[in-house]
């Protein structure tokens, strides 16, 4: 096992540039033309939304850490690489691989429980035999070449937490924890080291808190996640009817002003050798009340503050302006889920594919 990503198969052979990743997609689509055209799924964030939907069903039922689900998703990330949705019994697929990953997580559940439970909540797509779900997780490390160790985003959150220059609160990370939820319904487990998820998500809960404050979206973390990063619901913002109607422009403007800031770092600075941040508007230019006036002084220190870390840290703005941009598309795609109609659709596929037995 690798003591740190850097060192690890993940880093090596699982986290490629999100060029590289379209170029295996399309691979695999060129070489499963006709099933993909006769069995047509709906957007593949959507249906990792209906797959971690179905994890979570299943994780209810039993006790289960909470990064077995993580581990879970980016498990099935990782399978459809190789293998289109629609070759594979995704009931079945989604019971091995939260089986598996409860393994790899060290909160293992043994398979006829797992495999019961499965049967039970998908009475129609899950066989009895437990063997099949045996083949299926052989079928899994397999294709991952047996490279099973995840590392997740949610440690590296919580050492951004405890920088005391970002001074971030219990709700913006709580916020932040329910977005790297998220994250693993889209192309980030594959393109994106996990400390750099960690910072998108913790630049969007700082944008998006005052926001959430008043929509109910908020979910603080409790004393137990904050410690322990294995504990605590899997928490989700769930779509962009909780977002605020400039929440995009906003985002990607303060994005561009790091990378700008990033790039003059070296070359402007003031006499005291730091790089100066943007200048602030002349509250007097629109009077507020003292509550109000009070607010937007927090809040704009806030960002200040953030803007100031991602210069100073050298991360890769260009590679989180489009980490952000993907967070935000899924957010939006979120509002064209229906849970029934991708049901129909899948079914509809296993049953006449005949892998529903």
């Amino acid at each position: 096992m690798a003591a740190n990503y850097w060192t690890s198969t993940q880093r090596k052979h699982w986290t490629v540039t999100p060029e590289k990743l379209t170029e295996i997609r399309d691979d695999l689509e060129k070489q499963n033309t006709k099933i993909l055209e006769q069995w047509p799924y709906p957007d593949r964030r959507l249906m990792f939304i209906f797959l971690r939907d179905r994890l979570l069903q299943l994780a209810k039922r039993l006790q289960f850490r909470q990064q077995c689900v993580a581990t879970a998703m980016v498990y099935l990330q990782r399978y459809f690489l190789s293998f289109p949705m629609q070759n594979v019994n995704l009931y079945l697929l989604v019971a091995t691989a939260f089986y598996l990953a409860s393994k790899t997580e060290e909160s293992p559940h043994h398979i006829r429980l797992v495999a019961a439970e499965a049967r039970q909540s998908w009475p129609e797509f899950v066989p009895g035999d437990v063997s099949r779900l045996g083949e299926m997780e052989f079928c899994i490390i397999s294709e991952m070449r047996s490279q099973l160790i995840i590392w997740h985003p949610y440690r590296s959150l919580i050492a951004l937490k405890e920088n005391q220059d970002l001074k971030l609160s219990n709700d913006e990370l709580g916020l932040a924890w329910s977005i790297i939820n998220d994250s693993f319904m889209t192309d980030l487990p594959l393109t994106t080291p996990p400390h750099l998820t960690a910072i998108i998500a913790m630049f969007l809960a700082v944008v998006f808190l005052p926001t959430a404050k008043t929509s109910g979206t908020l979910r603080p973390l409790s004393h137990d996640t904050l410690t322990n990063p294995d504990s605590g619901p899997f928490s989700s913002l769930g779509g962009s009817r909780n977002l605020p109607g400039p929440f995009q422009s906003s985002i990607l403007g303060n994005l561009q002003m790091s990378n700008q800031m990033a790039a003059q770092n070296n070359s402007n600075t003031n006499a005291n050798g730091k790089t100066p941040l943007n200048k602030q508007n002349d509250p007097s230019s629109q009077p507020l009340d003292k509550e109000k006036t009070i607010a937007a002084a927090k809040e704009s220190e806030k960002m200040q503050n953030t803007i100031k870390f991602l210069v100073e840290s050298g991360v890769d703005i260009e590679r989180m302006i489009e980490g952000t941009q993907e967070m935000i598309s899924l957010y939006d795609i979120w509002e064209q889920y229906n849970e029934k109609s991708v049901k129909d659709v899948v079914a509809r596929c296993l049953k006449t594919r005949g892998l529903d037995s």
